[in-house]
């Protein structure tokens, strides 16, 4: 991917701030485009350069299929083995149906995909060619400089994910181009999965010792508990577990578990304790008919617009004991499917959407140390959480302890855009049970797994040829 010599989007409103809402937009009009010297001049103006991408990261789109992270995470989920879309029109059916070629080059799900995690990489490194020579308070400058690392962590973290196999299997194999510098006219290659991973690492890392000193105002900005949060996740995937454990702990530090009532309330407060970063709407910046509490089929809208297509399978359901604070299930009878009260519009119909939580760290360390095999530590993370939840305490061992950890995850993140990369992760199949009207068979390691690369990639980049794309077909056997 190519990169004009600016600016890509100039910000005209920053964060939101109590009391005025959130009137954020970036425009791609060339018209406003503005030069790096420009915006650079003091630290304010990388501020705002990185205000803008926390803005793009959450951006409006109307469409439930593409656009951000959030319709990625709704999609995804929907494509593994424990959510059903029904009667859609279309929406989201290019995920949980498996039969419209939604990995494939030619697809607009790859392309938007690889431009919408590429698009937030280029303005971080942005940030970060010019940072360092604005004028400015250097403690100021090294809050956006540890930000601005984060983000392109993060984003090259689901980048390498969604085009390779996962890193236990592929870390010899070819991954994406990794860019280091913002706005650069010359496309690269694919760089080595192992490589993607170490440049991932040591932003993350980087990105922690910077943040040390940041008090944030809104959970929409990535602190240090946030960017350690990412790299348990990294580690995970690398099963590196003992740093997954260490900084899945550090991670959750600060953010107590969620109680019964606060779980039930409906997912749409980021005041919630447990809630690590999230994003919010409001009247002026929310995401309209692509909020995703328009997808649940639970009736909870009042008169307002939904789509009342997203359901949960009953054999998932089944998972769940009677007492389970989680189980919030009850059986639409006029479909004869089982829909979840989990995810409920607030009041105002502008519900906070969570990124990450702490249940997720708890589950992180339980998993890193079961899989070391210190049981009794797995238990004790794990029976916290479990106890939080008024469920059973896991008592297995051995292989049927990470089995059920891995269950556990299932049940505390469903919908929260983990499912389809923990089939990745964990080499698992999508393979559907029960009351799904539609039973695709994705046999672990498939190349369905894994996007194409765009087609379009291969002619805007002359340092890729066509033997570099991924297969569409077949399993791929280490």
């Amino acid at each position: 991917m190519k990169y004009q010599k600016i600016i890509l989007f100039l910000i005209t409103a920053v964060l939101c701030t109590e009391g005025t809402g959130c009137k954020d937009y970036l425009e791609a009009n060339p018209s406003t485009q503005v030069s790096d010297q420009v915006l650079f001049k003091n630290a304010n103006g990388a501020q705002t350069l990185l205000n803008g991408i926390y803005s793009y990261i959450r951006l409006r789109n109307q469409d439930v299929e593409y656009g951000t992270v959030i319709q990625f995470s709704n999609g995804f989920d929907a494509a593994g083995n424990d959510l059903i879309v029904r009667n859609s029109m279309g929406q989201l059916q290019v995920y949980y149906a498996h039969n419209l070629a939604e990995t494939r080059a030619d697809a607009l799900l790859t392309r938007n995909v690889w431009e919408y995690f590429y698009t937030i990489i280029n303005n971080a490194n942005i940030i970060l060619d010019n940072i360092d020579e604005s004028a400015g308070e250097q403690s100021q400058k090294d809050l956006i400089k540890g930000q601005a690392l984060a983000i392109r962590g993060w984003a090259y973290f689901y980048l390498v994910r969604f085009y390779q196999q996962t890193y236990a299997i592929a870390k010899e194999m070819p991954g994406i181009p990794y860019y280091s510098k913002g706005a650069t006219t010359v496309g690269m290659p694919r760089e080595k999965v192992s490589t993607v991973y170490t440049n991932i690492v040591n932003d993350l890392q980087s990105s922690i010792e910077l943040l040390a000193p940041m008090s944030r105002s809104f959970k929409s900005q990535i602190n240090q508990r946030v960017a350690q949060g990412f790299l348990a996740e990294v580690y995970l995937v690398m099963e590196d577990w003992t740093k997954a454990a260490e900084l899945a702990k550090s991670a959750k530090t600060g953010f107590p578990l969620m109680n019964a009532d606060d779980y039930r309330s409906g997912f749409n407060d980021w005041s919630k304790e447990e809630w690590m970063w999230a994003a919010p709407q409001t009247v002026d910046a929310n995401f309209g008919n692509a909020s995703p509490f328009t997808l649940w089929a639970n009736q909870t809208r009042g008169d307002r617009w939904t789509f009342d297509f997203m359901f949960v399978n009953d054999k998932f359901k089944d998972l769940f004991e009677t007492d389970d604070v989680r189980n919030q299930f009850r059986l639409r009878t006029d479909v004869g499917l089982w829909t979840s009260d989990k995810f409920r519009d607030a009041a105002d119909y502008y519900g906070d959407v969570v990124l990450m939580r702490a249940s997720e760290m708890y589950l992180i360390e339980a998993e890193s140390h079961a899989r070391m095999g210190n049981e009794a530590n797995a238990k004790e993370v794990l029976w916290q959480l479990q106890d939080q939840r008024n469920t059973s305490r896991t008592t297995s061992t051995g292989p049927q302890l990470i089995e059920d950890i891995l269950t556990e995850r299932r049940k505390e993140l469903y919908a929260e855009g983990f499912a389809w990369f923990d089939l990745i992760r964990n080499q698992k199949p999508v393979h559907r049970e029960g009351d799904h009207p539609l039973k695709p068979e994705i046999a672990a390691r498939s190349w369905k797994f894994i996007l194409q690369l765009p087609i379009g990639e291969f002619t805007s980049n002359t340092n890729l040829n066509p033997g570099d794309q991924n297969p569409y077909e077949g399993i791929y056997t280490p």
